[in-house]
């Protein structure tokens, strides 16, 4: 890779852009955040803040075992629940407008934090454009859910790492209040080798476990069962159907040419040979001097995509990818690396899958096709791991050629 300071930060946008250029992407940009800021006052937009109120005062004020007896079965960790109870202490409405408003500010600095850890250099007066390019995206557009925090968590962890790493793993531990969120960046803690970030971040998921069986005064091994439990049946084959199904997991692809009580087995096993490869790139990555990897959070994100329940505003992981996509690398994978980021920018923009649910098949198309559009995000989630870690293999295989191209001949 390029060394940060030693050019443009990019080879893929323009350094210095046209000022026709800057204001097209923030008009987009603040239409998709008007939208966000409308689609906020949809009551059925509220329902999950709604739900998640309710837990959190009923564990606060009532020291009630949600997981027992809850109806919507909480699928969050017992520490998601305390750290986002306060919200329950709030009126109806003035929770969702603090809420949103919170949420409105974190989509704005999100694409900052993600550009800034990517390059850590690069003036900001270079990173408005990809900045504004980001907002663009369709994840942006719900302000009422809990990514948005986990991603702030996790972003400030990876920032803090080297001169804070028990701040960073406290960080690191609030992310996990949305788990399939912050593995990609817990992965990154195991591959860069900050193990005391990687435990701290565990360490605190267990202090909020036990903060929240003191509480309730509970059994832990209950606890676990029952979130075990509920988990299970949201997410798994309970009876020939599936509760919960996330709009880039493999799992229905995969039910397409099985059977539905064997589409969970294969869809794991995938899982496990997915993680398995980036688990391999990531051990190679952290011998490497480098401080960006491809194995994580790009390539796991891509992975957590396609292995666990995602939304659109989940997609928002992919953050990472697209910035490392744009940084100043090997010249030899320029091309490749601009395809991807531009089909990445693009499939993030447009919702096709969401589009044909609220709008129909438009006249003259034939029903099967409705089917196979909604499997555009798997495909693409596909596509994006492939590509991404077909650069991961390349640059693992420049660094050595160039490490055995600096080391004197034998003999000499």
């Amino acid at each position: 890779m390029t060394p940060a300071g030693s050019g443009p930060w990019s080879d893929i946008l323009p350094a210095s852009p046209r000022r026709l250029l800057l204001a097209v992407w923030a008009f987009m940009a603040a239409l998709n955040l008007v939208a966000a800021i409308v689609i906020a006052t949809w009551p059925e937009r509220q329902m999950d803040l709604d739900t998640m109120r309710r837990w959190g005062h009923n564990w606060a004020v009532g020291g009630a075992n949600v997981y027992a007896r809850d109806p919507d079965r909480p699928d969050y960790p017992p520490h998601a629940i305390i750290l986002l109870s306060p919200l329950g202490l709030l009126p109806d409405r003035a929770a969702v407008a603090a809420w949103a408003g919170v949420n409105l500010l974190l989509a704005v600095s999100l694409p900052g934090l993600a550009l800034r850890v990517a390059s850590p250099r690069a003036p900001i007066s270079a990173l408005a454009l990809p900045w504004l390019m980001f907002l663009c995206w369709g994840g942006f557009r719900n302000l009422l859910q809990f990514t948005l925090l986990s991603l702030l968590f996790a972003f400030l962890a990876i920032g803090l790492a080297v001169r804070r790493p028990t701040w960073s793993g406290v960080l690191m531990g609030l992310a996990l209040i949305k788990p399939q969120v912050a593995a990609p960046f817990w992965l990154w803690a195991m591959f860069a080798r900050r193990f005391r970030i990687a435990a701290t971040a565990l360490g605190v998921a267990l202090a909020g476990y036990a903060l929240f069986l003191v509480r309730v005064q509970g059994s832990p091994l209950g606890l676990i069962h029952r979130y075990v439990t509920i988990l299970r049946r949201l997410y798994l084959n309970d009876s020939g159907r599936v509760i919960m199904v996330g709009l880039s997991e493999l799992r229905p692809l995969v039910s397409t040419v099985t059977s539905p009580e064997a589409s969970d087995a294969v869809a794991a096993a995938i899982a496990v040979l997915l993680l398995a490869f980036v688990c391999l790139v990531g051990i190679r990555e952290g011998r490497s001097s480098r401080t960006l990897l491809y194995s994580a959070p790009p390539l796991a994100a891509l992975w957590s995509l396609l292995t666990f329940y995602h939304l659109t505003y989940g997609f928002l992981v992919l953050l990472p990818a697209a910035a490392l996509l744009l940084v100043s690398q090997q010249r030899e994978t320029l091309a490749r690396r601009r395809l991807l980021f531009w089909f990445l920018q693009l499939a993030m923009m447009l919702d096709v899958p969401g589009l044909w649910r609220r709008f129909g098949m438009p006249l003259g198309t034939h029903a099967y096709v409705d089917g196979v559009l909604m499997h555009v995000d798997r495909a693409v989630m596909l596509l994006l791991f492939v590509g991404v870690g077909e650069l991961a293999v390349s640059a693992a295989h420049a660094e050595a050629a160039s490490g055995v191209a600096g080391q004197p001949a034998a003999g000499r």
